[in-house]
């Protein structure tokens, strides 16, 4: 996650091309402009928080072009209020912040790092595809669960649960729930904890997806995707072949959200729920925030992120509508992130457990039949 835009004087700082691309990655710090960088002044952009999207290989470009393969910017809308109080009351019951801390514990001291390029990268890929699978074993008889591998030209691959009614759904359209399950450190590669970056959004969602199985009244009239990316801290590289791959097939999006950082709460701060204003849907935005009014004891605030934040920004860039709800306001950012020193003892678990309640709300309220079949007030794109 890279959560500051870059103005020119600060990229001059750190910036130095030449006309010698060998080993060098072509770098995209906004639309217009785009340098050929070393991994070692990739790594001058990361320590300053200066967001980017790698673009060497042509797929970041690609993405507007395939704006008019899908359906999906088209009469998008979503419900004026919430509408699922007494259901998700039920699943909320069985958001324990302690659940949270013993699944990211494990993920967290199992892996040192979960850089792309690294053993542990890989592996750690299939330890979130390994857990996913055993959910499919307690899948009830009405619900289909499959979990599938996205692989990448690097060994790391992005994972992509899928749950749906065994009878098939009433619409096509698709909710997408995300997280990216990577980490970075460039100063030491081997020691990339990433607890809060993305750890707890790793958990966030996989939680969420466990809740809803469990949940004998959740009867999704259309299919829900968990997507674990690869990749991200290097530029949204896995998201970006995803949503090129589903652009390419016609896939229909109703929503997407990406949780990437769920667990950070600034000492002396206020716990609030941040939508990102840029790269993002406003008519979504507007829904979820409702959600947040809702089913939070937290308050949420608008701010702005910049180019190549995280994975919603893909989305975006091809026309899907997407959100970034984000752990803090602006000045109120963990400092720790990308570093040795992204442990687990600076999460805040009710954080955690509490994106946990709102990802489940996500899903829920776009999933689940309106009450009575109420659904005629609706939140226009």
């Amino acid at each position: 996650m890279k959560v500051f835009s870059a103005g020119l004087g600060l990229v001059a700082a750190v910036v130095f091309a030449d006309d010698n691309h060998e080993d060098k990655r072509l770098i995209a710090l906004s639309d217009t402009n785009r340098e050929w960088l070393t991994l070692d002044q990739i790594a001058a952009l990361e320590a300053k928080s200066i967001g980017f999207v790698d673009a060497t290989n042509g797929v970041w470009d690609e993405l507007p072009l395939l704006v008019a393969q899908h359906r999906s910017i088209v009469n998008k809308t979503y419900p004026e209020a919430p509408q699922q109080q007494a259901l998700l009351e039920s699943i909320h019951d069985n958001v324990d912040p302690d659940d949270l801390k013993a699944l990211l514990t494990e993920f967290v001291e199992k892996f040192p790092t979960r850089y792309r390029d690294s053993p542990e990268g890989k592996q750690s890929a299939g330890w979130i595809y390994d857990h996913v699978h055993e959910l499919r074993a307690n899948a009830r008889d009405h619900l289909t669960l499959t979990v599938r591998k996205f692989e990448h030209t690097w060994g790391q691959y992005s994972v992509i649960a899928r749950v749906e009614p065994a009878g098939g759904a009433t619409y096509d359209d698709v909710v997408v729930l995300s997280a990216h399950q990577d980490s970075i450190n460039r100063k030491n590669l081997s020691n990339a904890p990433g607890a809060d970056d993305d750890g707890s959004g790793t958990v966030t969602i996989f939680q969420t997806l466990k809740l809803l199985l469990d949940e004998e009244a959740w009867a999704p009239v259309r299919p829900v995707e968990f997507h674990w990316y690869a990749a991200e801290e290097t530029g949204l590289q896995g998201s970006a072949a995803i949503v090129k791959a589903y652009a390419t097939q016609h896939v229909d999006v109703y929503a997407q959200v990406q949780q990437d950082m769920t667990g950070y709460v600034a000492p002396g701060s206020t716990p609030v729920v941040a939508f990102a204003s840029d790269f993002s849907s406003p008519s979504l935005v507007t829904f979820l925030q409702r959600l947040v009014e809702t089913y939070l004891d937290i308050g949420w605030v608008s701010r702005d992120f910049g180019y190549g934040a995280s994975d919603h920004a893909s989305w975006f860039r091809a026309g899907y509508p997407s959100s970034f709800p984000f752990e803090a306001a602006r000045g109120f950012g963990n400092p720790y992130i990308h570093s040795a020193n992204d442990t687990l003892d600076k999460i805040d678990w009710k954080h955690v457990a509490d994106f946990t309640k709102f990802s489940i709300a996500y899903v829920v309220e776009l999933t689940q039949e309106a009450p009575n079949g109420d659904d005629d007030d609706t939140i226009k794109a």
